[in-house]
């Protein structure tokens, strides 16, 4: 199996910022003391046949398709079937599947459609950090949890806050479970 940890792929990234090849963007970040753009991408390094090329779903020499998901726009390559999408609205690639979502254009974030007529709208409310650990919310790999309030929590930060009995909104301090 190619790749790394994060992503099964057959490519790996010649990155602009330093000339270097690494698998995928979150491998240079932790290896290097600045982020990659992964839209200044313009090459891949085949991890078959060693060919670096064109952004391209597949080797240009030895054919190989480079991952079952490619997304040209985000650089994305992932074999691993996980429901990928585009959505251009949020500017990224999102998982789950593009059928089980809706990009609400007030909150600026692809929500489940089962929240479609029940979620609170918040002005951009994917564009700021997880009140719990401070990370991104918009662009993280990590599943949001939208809630009853409008406020967005990852859903593994969520679940910390549940397990540990904190029940109540940390932005707003509204229930996030109903009580029984």
């Amino acid at each position: 199996m190619a790749g790394c940890s994060h992503y099964v792929r057959k490519c790996a990234f010649l990155t602009p910022c330093c000339n270097k090849i690494y698998t995928c963007r979150l491998c240079h970040d932790a290896s290097e003391s600045h982020e990659l753009n992964r839209k200044l991408v313009s090459q891949v390094k085949c991890l078959q046949c060693g060919e670096i090329q064109g952004i391209l779903p597949r080797c240009r020499s030895c054919g190989i398709t480079f991952g079952f998901y490619f997304c040209a726009l985000c650089r994305l390559y992932d074999d691993a079937d996980k429901g990928q999408f585009h959505c251009d609205m949020c500017g990224i690639c999102r998982v789950g599947g593009k059928d089980k979502f809706f990009h609400c254009a007030k909150c600026d974030i692809c929500i489940p459609i089962t929240l479609r007529s029940s979620h609170k709208c918040i002005e951009k409310s994917s564009r700021s950090n997880c009140p719990i650990c401070l990370e991104d919310l918009h662009t993280s790999r990590v599943p949001c949890q939208v809630l009853k309030c409008g406020h967005l929590l990852h859903q593994t930060c969520f679940q910390d806050c549940i397990s540990s009995y904190v029940l109540t909104c940390p932005l707003c301090g509204d229930p996030m479970v109903q009580r029984r």
